[in-house]
């Protein structure tokens, strides 16, 4: 009888009632009935989905081995610190892997020792190679930074490359990838008074990627946002307390869907902006972290409560730093300590934005 009333209800009303349940149960409710695999596969419905749970999905780690494997951590809840991890194996791909770019809606962008990128979805093992760039310049000659994002105008995801010859600055060329096209595109290159650091990817906060850069001719610290959308740049306000000579080490990041920098000082001491507001100078809000004794500085990467962040500390450890108390607690994963020198973060996504209405595609295509 509970079959029956269950089938006789409109399909918009368990569309509804599916797009309130967690990510992991969206696969298993694929298996119930071709019916019910069509509308969980149709891009609308993982469309609002996805912009339903995007600020509620836990971050998961994801991080390169010593042995060039990918692994995925997921924390334990029983402990609220403790992790457990699991081998990524990807069917026809070598664990040479030397670089995490960044993540987007459940992909993530990866590199491997041949320089060849792939988007990778760590839940589906699917993937996708992106192509090689006709115009890029040789890698013994340049050096590039990158980032992944999503355009939601056109339902695309995009990768963007910055690119300058390693002897010249006069200009920094930026180049987009297209999923949905399948095809590269150059567009006009950054002016020279504009120099981005390369040696970070784009931070993606407001559908825009984002990179730290130095501006002539005083070369004060500049923020540049590009915004996926448009496909132009614009500046995004720093602090107006920021002492652009006091700084050690810098980096952006995005912690609960805000835009973040974390720098060290002269004077020995960790903190971390946060804007609030996105473009609001205003917004600018500044956290101390208690210091301990770095050699490399940290780099936060997740929040898994009100107080607790999981950091890098030294490129190779994890440590869950609670900001209330001001403590520290080492991580432990499958009882190791260190070697997280490459990590990031990701969302759990077991399907994909739609990339070609027309054919339908809802998960990410194997080569």
């Amino acid at each position: 009888m509970a079959i029956s009333k269950a089938e006789t209800l409109p399909q918009e009303i368990i569309i509804d009632i599916l797009s309130l349940l967690p990510t992991k149960f969206i696969g298993q409710f694929r298996c119930v009935s071709k019916q019910w695999c069509n509308f969980l596969s149709d891009p609308k419905f993982i469309n609002a989905h996805l912009n339903l749970h995007s600020h509620k999905q836990e971050k998961k780690l994801i991080f390169i081995s010593d042995s060039q494997a990918l692994h995925i951590l997921t924390f334990n809840p029983q402990s609220g610190a403790d992790s457990i991890s699991r081998n990524l194996h990807f069917q026809g791909l070598s664990n040479n892997w030397v670089r995490l770019v960044g993540s987007c809606n459940g992909l993530v962008l990866v590199v491997n020792d041949e320089n060849i990128k792939f988007l990778i979805n760590p839940i589906t093992l699917k993937y996708h190679k992106i192509p090689t760039f006709d115009l890029a310049i040789p890698t013994s000659d340049s050096c590039s930074v990158y980032g992944l994002g999503y355009d939601f105008a056109t339902d695309d995801f995009k990768v963007v490359t910055l690119s300058r010859y390693r002897r010249r600055i006069d200009s920094t060329f930026v180049d987009v990838y297209s999923l949905r096209m399948g095809v590269w595109r150059r567009l006009e290159s950054l002016p020279h008074h504009r120099v981005v650091r390369m040696h970070a990817s784009g931070v993606l906060v407001n559908g825009a990627l984002h990179w730290l850069a130095r501006k002539a001719p005083e070369f004060s610290y500049a923020i540049l946002a590009f915004d996926l959308s448009d496909e132009k740049f614009l500046e995004v306000p720093t602090p107006t307390t920021l002492d652009n000579d006091n700084l050690l080490f810098n980096k952006f990041l995005a912690l609960r869907g805000c835009l973040c920098m974390l720098y060290d000082t002269l004077e020995n001491k960790i903190y971390i902006w946060m804007m609030r507001e996105y473009r609001v100078e205003e917004s600018w809000t500044k956290f101390r972290v208690g210091r301990m004794d770095l050699e490399h500085g940290l780099v936060p990467f997740c929040t898994i409560s009100d107080d607790d962040i999981v950091v890098n500390v030294d490129r190779d450890k994890l440590t869950v730093y609670n900001m209330k108390e001001d403590q520290w607690r080492y991580m432990k994963v499958d009882g190791i300590t260190s070697m997280f020198e490459r990590t990031g973060t990701f969302t759990e996504v077991f399907f994909l934005l739609c990339l070609a209405r027309e054919l339908r595609v809802t998960i990410l295509l194997e080569p």
